[in-house]
């Protein structure tokens, strides 16, 4: 019986897809909070990871959001718009991993130089449409489903639960390279063997072929593929979050929280108009009509966070608690 069937535009009334679903939300929650209260989360995390109503732990599990009569956001902000472009940072990641998702995720740059994908760093301004038209784009269609969740997630955050040594089934290790699997897996391209047996790739110094001047950056990090059982746990992380990253494409809010949590993947800073570089936001501030017409709460919530501004921590990312 599916009494939502033809109205659920995600798994079309499928109760058990459901409850997978709200088990890896459960887990993710569980993680999320790692830093601020690791007793609780251990515990979410294993109660999520045992329920025996599932996991999204399967690609044909993986939830997806139709956009029925209307066109997928990212097609219009992109191809019919012409507004957005792919970023600096994960094309410098996958062109240094020789990483073939790019193909999936990416339309072809008409910049030219050595890479058919061609990113933009964040903060540019004063860039008009014309400076940035050959840059790729996300590559959607008008009519793709809109992804939510995937089984990818799920074995990526049991490789940190693992590592963290909390019960989830399996080592660290093999959740890594389940997650990088799925993923292949999902956006249909093979390699992955390869991929994960690649102990030497790092993530490639960024050229910008219109601005090389003031855009050209060096990534901060050297962190391969292959898993490596003798390095730090701090090593290890950074290897997850960053595959979780990749694999993840294109959750840009979820990509924001991981990295506010862990600091990984090591993104480019942001720009500003005198060509410096400006750390990633932790916060948005309250915008002044919440002083205006919420002032006592708005009061109450900015003594609790200590300041009101893009720099201050949210209470999740705070490992000094």
């Amino acid at each position: 019986l599916k009494p939502l069937e033809g109205y659920d535009p995600v798994y079309n009334g499928d109760y058990n897809k459901w409850m997978r679903f709200a088990n890896s939300l459960k887990l993710r929650l569980a993680v999320r909070i790692s830093n601020v209260s690791p007793e609780l989360a251990r515990t979410k995390a294993e109660e999520a990871v045992k329920s025996t109503r599932g996991l999204i732990d399967t690609n044909d599990n993986n939830a997806y959001v139709g956009v029925g009569a209307e066109p997928n956001p990212l097609w219009l902000v992109a191809s019919s718009w012409g507004e957005i472009r792919i970023n600096a940072t994960i094309a410098s990641y996958m062109k240094g991993y020789s990483d073939p998702r790019s193909a999936v995720y990416f339309t072809t740059s008409k910049l030219g130089g050595d890479s058919p994908y061609m990113g933009m760093r964040s903060g540019l301004e004063g860039v008009k449409p014309a400076t940035y038209s050959g840059y790729s784009m996300p590559n959607y269609e008008q009519k793709d489903d809109m992804l939510m969740f995937c089984a990818a997630e799920t074995a990526f955050l049991r490789a940190e639960g693992a590592l963290r040594g909390w019960d989830m089934g399996g080592s660290a290790r093999d959740f890594y390279e389940q997650g990088v699997k799925l993923s292949f897996d999902q956006r249909k391209v093979s390699g992955a063997d390869e991929y994960l047996a690649n102990a030497v790739a790092v993530p490639e110094p960024f050229v910008d072929p219109v601005n090389p001047a003031k855009c050209n950056y060096t990534p901060k990090t050297k962190i391969t593929i292959a898993w490596n059982e003798g390095a730090s746990t701090e090593e290890k992380l950074e290897r997850i979050i960053t595959q979780k990253w990749i694999a993840l494409w294109p959750l840009g809010q979820e990509a924001w929280s991981e990295y506010r949590r862990t600091g990984y993947p090591h993104f480019f800073p942001l720009m500003n108009g005198n060509g410096s570089n400006l750390p990633v936001a932790n916060r948005i501030p309250f915008p002044p009509s919440e002083y205006i017409r919420n002032a006592d709460n708005v009061k109450e919530a900015v003594q609790k966070l200590g300041a009101d501004n893009y720099e201050t921590k949210v209470w999740w990312q705070r490992k000094d608690k």
